[in-house]
């Protein structure tokens, strides 16, 4: 590692996560276990570059809420600001982990990095991945990581955009793939070797709410869908609306009247797919096609998967209601 001055540091958030948890007396299966202080412990020395630890919380991946989410980016973007700090680690769960990295990606605005990890394997599990990853996460901070690249993540020796990336097995240590674009870096010994930026990629509008918008429904379409759950959104008073359609966005016909009306309403609607490369694009003018659902006045979110789409809306709500100002942020998405 590069050896820097000695009041240097890189902070370390656990948020909790399969990362520290262990078995538990009485209970099936593994549970949040109190087990970053040990974890840390395991790490040798780093360089004469200090980390510092934020016992953040201990919550499961599934248990993080967007406004958790939220409040982390700005305690890492806080803690980012301090000059001494070069960069952050942030220790998470993996269920949701890649939207955690996006909403960090979205909102810090800082060229430090940061850098979020996991684990698949449980603290104390024969093959534990966590510490390796912990160890890479903060080699990983010590890079000049090139400028735009923003917020990564960092799994089984390989380190991805918090854009491109998605969870793509629920078992397995190689659990995480990059959307098209290539990863960032990759593990080599001892060294997180960065080949060059396989996408290139034009400096990305940061949103910068006070607070975001919780009530944004993300719903996927199926075969034969009618409009009930669409109407039912509505009812119980979302203002915003992520539909995951067919293909390069494509909806059954049913739909989209409600969604119409959505709109009509003043409420944005966003097209994602339920696919995981290719993203939207306005090819199909059928009706309930990408082109139609587009010159009805739907939102097309590109690459951007379903959840990350979500997060995005729930920040652009949180900056206005104003759908042309709200399609703007995802033309750059």
């Amino acid at each position: 590692m590069s050896v820097h001055t000695k009041q240097s540091e890189i902070v370390v958030f656990f948020t909790g996560g399969t990362i520290g948890m262990s078995p538990a007396e009485g209970v099936r299966g593994v549970v949040p276990g109190g087990n970053f202080g040990e974890l840390l412990n395991q790490l040798a020395p780093q360089d004469s570059v200090t980390l510092r630890p934020v016992n953040w919380s201990d919550k499961p991946s599934g248990h993080m809420t967007p406004s958790d989410m939220f409040r982390l980016a700005r305690d890492v973007e806080a803690a980012l600001a301090e000059p001494h700090v070069l960069g952050a680690v942030v220790l998470h769960g993996t269920d949701v982990l890649a939207e955690t990295a996006y909403l960090c990606d979205m909102v810090i605005d800082s060229d430090k990095p940061v850098v979020l990890t996991g684990s698949m394997r449980y603290y104390s599990e024969s093959g534990y991945d966590g510490v390796r990853n912990l160890i890479n996460a903060v080699r990983a901070c010590l890079l000049p990581i090139p400028a735009g690249t923003g917020a990564c993540l960092l799994m089984t020796d390989r380190l991805f955009s918090a854009r491109e990336v998605v969870k793509t097995n629920s078992l397995n240590v190689d659990a995480f793939e990059s959307r098209e674009a290539g990863i960032v870096g990759y593990v080599a010994g001892e060294t997180v070797i960065l080949p060059g930026f396989p996408l290139a990629h034009a400096p990305r509008r940061k949103l910068r709410p006070a607070a975001i918008e919780e009530k944004v429904a993300l719903i996927t379409a199926y075969t034969g869908m009618d409009r009930s759950l669409i109407d039912h959104a509505k009812f119980i008073g979302m203002k915003g609306l992520v539909i995951e359609g067919f293909g390069a966005g494509n909806v059954p016909p049913a739909i989209v009247p409600a969604l119409e009306e959505c709109v009509a309403a003043g409420l944005p609607v966003v097209l994602a797919t339920r696919c995981i490369e290719g993203g939207v694009w306005p090819i199909y003018g059928y009706y309930g096609g990408g082109a139609d659902l587009q010159d009805k006045g739907v939102i097309l979110c590109g690459r951007l998967g379903g959840p990350k789409a979500r997060l995005r809306l729930m920040c652009a709500l949180g900056l206005t209601r104003d759908m042309d100002k709200i399609r703007e942020m995802f033309a750059d998405a």
